[in-house]
C-alpha cells in the first residue's frame, strides 16, 4: 500500500511500479459512478500502456456521492495520463512510503480514524 498518492492521477502513477514490479497483467478497478469517468479514461492509458489490462466493478455510493466530475478537470486528466504513458517507458516513480499489505492492521487503522477518502453517509 502506497500512501504518496494525493489524487487520482497519483494513484496510477505511484501503482504502476509496484504492479510492474509484481508482473501484474490485469487489475480490477473498484471505483464509484462519480469517479467512473475519468477512471474509464486514464487507467487504461497509463496501464495499458505497460501491458496491464483494466477491468471495472462499480459500486454504489451512500449518501451524497463524496466526489463530483468536471470535464475539464476529466479533460486535463486524461492529457496527463497520455504523456505519463510516454514517459513512463523511461521514469518510474518511487514511493518512499510503501507499506506491505501483510502488515496494514485494518482494525487498527480505522480505530485512529483511517477511511478510503471520503466517506458519504
Amino acid at each position: 500500500m502506497e500512501r504518496c498518492a494525493q489524487s487520482t492521477f497519483d494513484n496510477f502513477y505511484y501503482s504502476l511500479p509496484i504492479l510492474r514490479q509484481w508482473g501484474v497483467k490485469k487489475i480490477k478497478l473498484v471505483t464509484s459512478p462519480t469517479h467512473l469517468p475519468r477512471y474509464q479514461w486514464m487507467a487504461p492509458i497509463i496501464f495499458g500502456a505497460h501491458g496491464i489490462w483494466v477491468d471495472f466493478e462499480i459500486v454504489k455510493e451512500k449518501g451524497i456521492p463524496g466526489n463530483r466530475e468536471y470535464p475539464l478537470k476529466t479533460g486535463l486528466d486524461v492529457t496527463r495520463s497520455l504523456l505519463w504513458a510516454l514517459i513512463s517507458q523511461v521514469l518510474q516513480p518511487q514511493c518512499s512510503s510503501v507499506i506491505p499489505l501483510v502488515d496494514v492492521n485494518l482494525p487498527t487503522w480505522r480505530q485512529k480514524g483511517f477511511k478510503c477518502e471520503r466517506v458519504a453517509l
